[in-house]
């Protein structure tokens, strides 16, 4: 992605809309059969999603191209970072999370295949994904996406690649339509990252109430998907 949009999650890490999507990732790692001892954060970036994963899991590891991000993730209690994907795929892990990470993978198919060899038997894929093709935006041209997803084609992508679908919902499903409006205007949204306290509390709470009913009930639409995949047994 483009150097502004990378720090940009830097500056915002303490926002609303990571502290509400990490709510949701916790929703959806309720599935999980079993608590993962060894995490891997593919694509950790600054690593501000460390904490949420050692809250799952025992072992928490990190692939991250980026050198200065790298070294902030050092910082930051994994237990080792990776630089290279052939050096985080070589170990096995019990879970990978990809965080808002897939839609910067061009052959995502691909990278799916190769994730499953480096998932212990019954692995789990826990992700994050920004929703609607029609919600594509300069955003998601700053960001260098490839592509934005349905849970269809989520789901469809999961099995075509030995997964089996545990947990899939949208999430921030009540801001969907002023963030769509915003998006359709051409603007990024990115605004909405950097609000006053009060009004980031409420859009935090607002989000929060949504992830009680998404584990009752999938939510129908969002600004973005949250899903968690087991490595299907042959």
């Amino acid at each position: 992605m483009e150097r502004v949009a990378f720090d940009l999650l830097r500056n915002m890490e303490h926002s609303w809309w990571y502290s509400a999507r990490a709510v949701a990732l916790k929703r959806a790692m309720l599935r999980a059969p079993r608590i993962p001892e060894r995490i891997l954060d593919y694509g950790a970036g600054w690593g501000a999603m460390h904490d949420l994963l050692q809250g799952m899991g025992k072992e928490v590891y990190a692939y991250e191209p980026d050198t200065e991000a790298r070294a902030v993730c050092m910082k930051r209690g994994y237990r080792e970072v990776f630089a290279t994907e052939a050096e985080a795929l070589a170990l096995t892990y019990d879970c990978i999370s990809l965080l808002d990470v897939l839609e910067h993978i061009e052959d995502d198919a691909g990278f799916l295949a190769r994730a499953k060899n480096s998932l212990a038997p019954g692995g789990l894929l826990l992700i994050s994904v920004p929703a609607f093709q029609f919600l594509w935006s300069v955003h998601d041209v700053e960001h260098q996406h490839f592509r934005r997803y349905t849970t269809r084609l989520l789901k469809e992508r999961f099995r075509a690649n030995g997964y089996t679908t545990r947990f899939a919902s949208h999430w921030n499903m009540i801001l969907f339509f002023p963030a769509a409006l915003m998006r359709l205007m051409g603007k990024t949204g990115e605004s909405a990252l950097g609000l006053p306290k009060l009004l980031d509390s409420l859009f935090f709470f607002a989000t929060w109430v949504e992830s009680l009913l998404m584990y009752i009930v999938p939510l129908p639409f969002g600004t973005g998907i949250v899903a968690l995949a087991q490595k299907s047994e042959v």
